[in-house]
Protein backbone atom coordinates (compact mmCIF):
# COMPACT_ATOMS: atom_id res chain seq x y z
CA UNK A 1 0.00 0.00 0.00
CA UNK A 2 1.23 3.73 -0.28
CA UNK A 3 0.77 4.49 2.98
CA UNK A 4 3.15 1.66 4.06
CA UNK A 5 5.61 2.30 1.27
CA UNK A 6 5.89 6.42 1.97
CA UNK A 7 6.08 5.18 6.23
CA UNK A 8 8.85 2.89 5.06
CA UNK A 9 10.32 5.46 2.85
CA UNK A 10 10.45 7.75 5.96
CA UNK A 11 12.60 5.59 7.18
CA UNK A 12 11.15 2.56 8.93
CA UNK A 13 13.75 0.25 10.50
CA UNK A 14 13.74 -3.14 10.66
CA UNK A 15 15.80 -6.05 12.99
CA UNK A 16 16.76 -8.92 10.71
CA UNK A 17 18.76 -11.72 12.65
CA UNK A 18 21.40 -14.03 10.94
CA UNK A 19 23.29 -16.88 13.05
CA UNK A 20 26.74 -15.06 13.97
CA UNK A 21 28.63 -18.10 13.93
CA UNK A 22 29.98 -17.85 9.96
CA UNK A 23 30.39 -14.40 10.97
CA UNK A 24 32.46 -14.41 14.32
CA UNK A 25 35.19 -13.38 12.02
CA UNK A 26 33.90 -10.34 11.19
CA UNK A 27 33.57 -9.13 14.99
CA UNK A 28 36.63 -6.47 15.48
CA UNK A 29 35.92 -7.08 19.60
CA UNK A 30 36.76 -10.70 20.65
CA UNK A 31 35.51 -9.35 23.97
CA UNK A 32 32.04 -8.37 22.87
CA UNK A 33 31.68 -11.55 21.43
CA UNK A 34 32.94 -12.90 25.29
CA UNK A 35 30.29 -10.76 27.22
CA UNK A 36 27.38 -11.73 25.29
CA UNK A 37 28.25 -15.70 25.38
CA UNK A 38 28.69 -14.67 29.19
CA UNK A 39 25.49 -12.88 29.54
CA UNK A 40 22.93 -15.40 27.05
CA UNK A 41 20.17 -14.58 26.84
CA UNK A 42 20.25 -10.63 27.54
CA UNK A 43 20.08 -8.04 24.56
CA UNK A 44 23.55 -6.59 24.28
CA UNK A 45 23.87 -2.96 22.30
CA UNK A 46 27.30 -3.84 20.17
CA UNK A 47 30.00 -1.12 20.25
CA UNK A 48 30.93 1.77 18.05
CA UNK A 49 33.25 -0.59 16.17
CA UNK A 50 30.18 -2.57 15.14
CA UNK A 51 28.28 -0.16 13.83
CA UNK A 52 30.90 0.10 11.11
CA UNK A 53 30.21 -3.14 9.55
CA UNK A 54 27.92 -2.05 6.23
CA UNK A 55 26.01 -5.66 5.54
CA UNK A 56 24.31 -3.53 2.93
CA UNK A 57 26.48 -4.82 -0.22
CA UNK A 58 26.22 -8.37 0.88
CA UNK A 59 22.11 -8.22 2.05
CA UNK A 60 21.80 -6.94 -1.53
CA UNK A 61 23.81 -9.62 -3.15
CA UNK A 62 22.24 -12.38 -1.85
CA UNK A 63 19.06 -10.97 -3.03
CA UNK A 64 20.42 -10.13 -6.55
CA UNK A 65 21.94 -13.69 -6.43
CA UNK A 66 19.65 -16.20 -8.87
CA UNK A 67 20.79 -19.41 -7.18
CA UNK A 68 18.02 -21.24 -4.71
CA UNK A 69 17.56 -20.14 -1.20
CA UNK A 70 16.06 -21.93 1.98
CA UNK A 71 12.63 -22.35 1.94
CA UNK A 72 10.42 -20.51 4.17
CA UNK A 73 7.04 -18.98 4.44
CA UNK A 74 6.95 -17.24 1.06
CA UNK A 75 9.68 -18.90 -0.57
CA UNK A 76 9.90 -22.78 -1.75
CA UNK A 77 13.48 -22.67 -2.14
CA UNK A 78 13.35 -21.54 -5.68
CA UNK A 79 14.97 -17.94 -5.09
CA UNK A 80 15.70 -16.40 -2.16
CA UNK A 81 13.91 -13.67 0.42
CA UNK A 82 15.20 -12.35 3.60
CA UNK A 83 12.71 -11.34 6.58
CA UNK A 84 12.24 -8.47 8.39
CA UNK A 85 10.51 -7.68 11.71
CA UNK A 86 9.11 -4.16 12.80
CA UNK A 87 10.67 -5.08 16.15
CA UNK A 88 13.42 -6.34 18.07
CA UNK A 89 10.43 -8.51 19.99
CA UNK A 90 9.04 -9.63 16.64
CA UNK A 91 12.57 -10.39 15.52
CA UNK A 92 13.09 -12.33 18.58
CA UNK A 93 10.20 -14.45 18.50
CA UNK A 94 10.10 -14.95 15.17
CA UNK A 95 13.88 -16.73 15.12
CA UNK A 96 13.67 -18.24 18.15
CA UNK A 97 10.91 -20.21 16.85
CA UNK A 98 12.34 -21.36 13.33
CA UNK A 99 15.72 -21.85 14.95
CA UNK A 100 14.25 -23.95 18.17
CA UNK A 101 12.73 -26.51 15.71
CA UNK A 102 15.85 -27.07 13.93
CA UNK A 103 17.64 -27.43 17.12
CA UNK A 104 14.80 -29.76 18.31
CA UNK A 105 15.12 -31.41 15.00
CA UNK A 106 18.92 -31.84 15.27
CA UNK A 107 18.68 -33.24 19.29
CA UNK A 108 20.58 -30.42 20.55
CA UNK A 109 21.32 -30.72 24.23
CA UNK A 110 20.37 -28.08 26.10
CA UNK A 111 23.09 -25.58 27.21
CA UNK A 112 23.52 -24.59 23.42
CA UNK A 113 24.41 -20.80 22.96
CA UNK A 114 23.79 -19.40 19.59
CA UNK A 115 24.66 -15.63 19.58
CA UNK A 116 22.64 -13.53 16.46
CA UNK A 117 23.67 -10.35 14.52
CA UNK A 118 20.47 -7.49 14.43
CA UNK A 119 20.57 -5.71 11.33
CA UNK A 120 19.33 -2.80 11.16
CA UNK A 121 17.54 -2.16 7.59
CA UNK A 122 16.09 1.22 6.01
CA UNK A 123 13.55 -0.44 3.40
CA UNK A 124 11.83 1.95 0.69
CA UNK A 125 8.98 0.22 -2.19
CA UNK A 126 5.42 -0.25 -2.83
CA UNK A 127 4.94 -3.53 -1.08
CA UNK A 128 2.36 -5.81 -1.44
CA UNK A 129 -0.25 -5.30 2.16
CA UNK A 130 -1.21 -8.90 3.59
CA UNK A 131 -1.62 -7.27 7.02
CA UNK A 132 -5.43 -8.06 6.98
CA UNK A 133 -7.25 -10.72 5.73
CA UNK A 134 -4.94 -13.16 3.66
CA UNK A 135 -5.87 -16.06 6.59
CA UNK A 136 -4.38 -18.83 4.14
CA UNK A 137 -0.90 -16.80 3.68
CA UNK A 138 -0.76 -17.27 7.52
CA UNK A 139 -1.06 -20.89 8.52
CA UNK A 140 1.47 -21.77 11.53
CA UNK A 141 2.74 -24.88 9.79
CA UNK A 142 1.41 -25.19 6.25
CA UNK A 143 3.28 -22.69 3.90
CA UNK A 144 2.08 -24.18 0.31
CA UNK A 145 -0.77 -21.42 -0.16
CA UNK A 146 2.20 -18.48 0.96
CA UNK A 147 4.74 -20.12 -0.98
CA UNK A 148 2.49 -20.40 -4.09
CA UNK A 149 1.82 -16.44 -3.39
CA UNK A 150 5.48 -15.85 -3.14
CA UNK A 151 6.27 -17.14 -6.30
CA UNK A 152 3.54 -15.10 -8.20
CA UNK A 153 5.13 -11.93 -6.34
CA UNK A 154 8.62 -12.71 -7.76
CA UNK A 155 8.02 -13.84 -10.84
CA UNK A 156 5.82 -10.24 -11.18
CA UNK A 157 8.92 -8.30 -9.92
CA UNK A 158 7.68 -7.04 -7.09
CA UNK A 159 9.95 -6.12 -3.95
CA UNK A 160 7.82 -7.81 -1.30
CA UNK A 161 5.11 -7.95 1.10
CA UNK A 162 4.18 -7.12 4.69
CA UNK A 163 2.24 -9.55 6.44
CA UNK A 164 1.64 -10.44 10.40
CA UNK A 165 3.92 -12.36 12.53
CA UNK A 166 2.51 -15.43 13.12
CA UNK A 167 4.56 -16.10 16.17
CA UNK A 168 4.36 -12.68 18.22
CA UNK A 169 0.96 -11.57 18.23
CA UNK A 170 0.68 -7.54 17.18
CA UNK A 171 3.62 -7.74 15.61
CA UNK A 172 4.61 -7.28 12.00
CA UNK A 173 7.22 -8.25 9.14
CA UNK A 174 8.40 -7.99 5.59
CA UNK A 175 9.55 -10.07 3.28
CA UNK A 176 11.98 -9.13 1.12
CA UNK A 177 12.75 -10.45 -2.51
CA UNK A 178 14.54 -7.58 -4.17
CA UNK A 179 17.76 -5.88 -2.89
CA UNK A 180 17.16 -2.43 -4.33
CA UNK A 181 14.70 -2.21 -2.04
CA UNK A 182 16.76 -1.62 0.75
CA UNK A 183 18.45 1.60 0.97
CA UNK A 184 20.51 0.90 4.45
CA UNK A 185 22.28 -2.31 6.02
CA UNK A 186 23.78 -2.03 9.13
CA UNK A 187 24.85 -3.95 12.34
CA UNK A 188 22.78 -2.76 15.12
CA UNK A 189 23.37 -5.01 18.52
CA UNK A 190 24.07 -8.63 19.03
CA UNK A 191 22.07 -10.76 20.55
CA UNK A 192 22.63 -14.15 22.67
CA UNK A 193 19.76 -16.95 23.05
CA UNK A 194 20.19 -19.96 25.15
CA UNK A 195 18.47 -23.70 24.17
CA UNK A 196 16.77 -25.08 26.80
CA UNK A 197 15.74 -28.24 25.92
CA UNK A 198 12.85 -27.27 24.69
CA UNK A 199 12.97 -23.36 23.22
CA UNK A 200 15.09 -20.70 22.60
CA UNK A 201 15.38 -17.82 24.68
Amino acid sequence: MPAYAHLLHQGWHQLRFLPMSPLAQLCPDGAVLDGLLARAGVYRQSGAALHELDRLPLLRAYLAHPGRGPASRFCDGSFRAVYAGESLDTCVAEMAFHHGRALADSGEPAGAIRVFEGLALKVAGRFTDLRTGHRELHRPDDYLPSQAFGRTLKASGEPGAVFRAVRRQGGECLVLLLGAAVRTCALARLVALRWDGERLA
